[in-house]
């Protein structure tokens, strides 16, 4: 029944075409043409139908029915979100989760995840166009995706931005924190790290700490803001930096200089380069560290020759005269390198000479050396750490 309505319809229509520039039926020529324009259509019309139909068979087989999960330990679209849930990235945006056990595609048409980084059970995720959050351990979405930016739960909520203000949300889509904080793009996530959020200001470029109640527990005015796996808080302002504790009382308080937590130590980089070493307790360790130290080579007056150099290539034979060399020898200081890699004069027995005030240093006699202060600029330092005039 199907394909004789076609071929009628094919036909009547056929007829009308035909029939616009005056062909008539009556005439043999005329019959064969049209039966064969007829036949034409009627077969390009069932290719057509063909393919609509078994397209939509095949759509409707890999939504319902065909395995989905990617069962290559090697493949490197493969993401572990738990136990039996996956994720599969396409580069097309269109990235499933499936449970790895059952096949059973959990989640269609999610373009990237981001887990959270502690217990938190909510991944972030975006279709394409917006962001939400699935469980993790059921695939299921707990937060349709409605939001332009969305971040990683921490500690039970996460950061949202709406109407160009961020705003915090717990498992339920429900804002619990509200400050009245700008959206500041520059900003890479608005994340709890410990009982604390880093916030930016979009006024000044500068950050600050606020708490789980919204409160700034450190007003936005340090130019970053990072804290250690230990849990210690490095803020830095201007020329100086502080070392803060999990709760924030001063460990090192503001002072100029560079400061890093390693290994339980506190390493401070001074404005003259030179390297301090301090306890958790603010005592000080040491107050000269270096991280390197150079032989200092120079040419000597001397001039020396090379043998000739004989080369044979297809019975050819070659003779290569080389350059004439200078002979090299130790000078009697050595290069040290302090903080930020600049350089000082020391003794071979570890006695300093000049403060590491240098870029590069090079020796240039047994007792003389070229050191370069900045942007090229070079002076020439004797031995006892004196510039030659």
């Amino acid at each position: 029944m199907f394909f004789a309505v076609i071929w009628k319809g094919v036909c009547q229509a056929t007829g009308w075409f035909f029939g616009l520039f005056g062909y008539k039926r009556q005439d043999l020529v005329s019959k064969v043409f049209w039966y064969v324009f007829a036949i034409s259509a009627s077969v390009v019309t069932l290719f057509v139908a063909l393919a609509l139909v078994f397209a939509f068979i095949d759509l409707m087989y890999d939504e319902f029915y065909r395995p989905h999960y990617c069962d290559n330990p090697n493949c490197d679209q493969i993401e572990i979100v738990s136990h039996n849930v996956y994720y599969h990235n396409h580069h097309d945006g269109k990235g499933y989760l499936y449970n790895a056990c059952t096949g059973e595609k959990l989640l269609r048409h999610v373009a990237w995840i981001a887990k959270p980084d502690n217990k938190d059970s909510l991944v972030c995720y975006s279709d394409g166009e917006k962001r939400g959050y699935f469980n993790k351990y059921t695939g299921k979405v707990a937060i349709a995706p409605k939001y332009n930016h969305a971040w990683i739960f921490s500690g039970g909520i996460a950061s949202v931005e709406e109407d160009g203000y961020i705003k915090f949300i717990n498992g339920k889509g429900e804002v619990v924190i509200d400050p009245g904080i700008i959206y500041y793009p520059q900003m890479k996530g608005y994340i709890f790290e410990g009982d604390y959020c880093v916030v930016g200001s979009i006024a000044d470029d500068c950050y600050g700490l606020m708490d789980k109640t919204g409160k700034m527990v450190l007003p936005q005015e340090y130019y970053t803001i990072n804290r250690t796996s230990e849990g210690y808080w490095v803020i830095t302002k201007e020329e100086e930096s502080a070392v803060l504790d999990k709760h924030l009382k001063p460990i090192l308080p503001l002072m100029k200089g560079c400061a890093y937590v390693d290994e339980g130590t506190i390493n401070v980089t001074m404005p003259d380069h030179t390297l301090r070493k301090y306890d958790m307790e603010s005592n000080l360790i040491n107050d000269f560290y270096i991280s390197g130290l150079r032989m200092l080579e120079y040419e000597k007056e001397e001039i020396k020759y090379r043998n000739n150099i004989v080369n044979k290539v297809d019975d050819e034979i070659t003779e290569i005269l080389e350059e004439t060399y200078h002979p090299k020898a130790v000078a009697r200081l050595r290069a040290y390198v302090a903080g930020d890699g600049f350089e000082g004069l020391m003794t071979a027995d570890g006695h300093r000479v000049t403060m590491p005030i240098y870029c590069n240093i090079e020796a240039i006699g047994s007792d003389l050396y070229l050191c370069t202060v900045s942007y090229g600029d070079k002076v020439i330092v004797n031995g006892k750490g004196e510039i030659v005039k």
